[in-house]
């Protein structure tokens, strides 16, 4: 498989929870091989003032300033594209389309139901159905360029029930349905590996330790599809563009899946 060369998922340190300055990530990407890096930092959200969480509301402007002057001083040698990776919720889309006409890209990271209930702490079979219609949602916004970690709810999870089956299935077809790639996120390894059930039969219960994404259960019924299906590094520091082997770990997780990857990315 050829090396993806590009990377639209990647942060910046206004997240709180990132490093680095701009162009170090920039440099990084130019000696990665990468020819396209599109920043999508965590859309902010007026009333959300966690520091280590999201960038402030009123940091949005000094980050498209930065990042404008980094496409003028890179022409040439790097595409650089500036951008949020967002949520979708009901009572936001209005906002969501104000920062869609403000920038260049966006990309749907659905971390939450709403403010303040994050799928990550968890995320039972009723939070996965909502979490399944909040993507097929916001692909019918046309405004998503493509949807990161999709099988993000894994996270807050223990286990691949018939709900989560359920849930994969309607987010193929949304993925299909839209024409939007789904990301194998490459940074789900940070949190180092947790105990799942892979079997509950004549009432034992087997556990194994794996990574919550990318999480291989999801990725063959994505396959039965063909979805398109592209990387993302979801870099928090510069080095990350520079760790390649993620790409091949991801690839032992979900080996013999016959993925429909995609060379370029389309922007919406």
């Amino acid at each position: 498989m050829k090396k993806q060369k590009f990377n639209i998922h990647t942060h910046t340190a206004r997240c709180g929870h990132a490093d680095g300055l701009d162009i170090q990530y920039v440099e990084s990407a130019i000696d990665a091989g990468f020819q396209l890096l599109g920043f999508s930092e965590h859309i902010p959200y007026k009333e959300m003032r966690l520091p280590t969480c999201r960038m402030y509301y009123e940091s949005k402007d000094e980050y498209f300033a930065s990042m404008r002057k980094l496409q003028k001083e890179y022409e040439g040698i790097i595409d650089i594209k500036v951008g949020f990776e967002v949520e979708y919720m009901d009572s936001h889309i209005g906002y969501l389309k104000e920062m869609y006409e403000y920038s260049d890209y966006l990309i749907l990271g659905q971390h939450c139901k709403y403010i303040g209930y994050e799928y990550d702490c968890y995320c039972g079979d009723e939070d996965v159905l909502q979490y399944t219609s909040q993507i097929e949602k916001a692909l019918d916004t046309e405004m998503i360029t493509y949807v990161a970690h999709p099988d993000y709810f894994m996270l807050g999870r223990r286990s691949f029930s018939s709900t989560c089956v359920e849930a994969t299935h309607r987010i193929a077809q949304a993925s299909i349905a839209y024409d939007i790639p789904l990301e194998i996120n490459l940074n789900g390894f940070h949190y180092g590996k947790k105990s799942y059930v892979v079997s509950n039969k004549n009432k034992d219960i087997i556990y194994e330790e794996r990574y919550p994404y990318p999480f291989r259960e999801f990725w063959e019924i994505i396959a039965t599809y063909g979805c398109k299906v592209v990387f993302g590094y979801d870099a928090h520091s510069p080095i990350t563009l520079l760790e390649k082997n993620r790409e091949n770990l991801a690839m032992e997780i979900l080996k013999d899946i016959p993925l429909n990857f995609v060379d370029e990315i389309k922007f919406k």
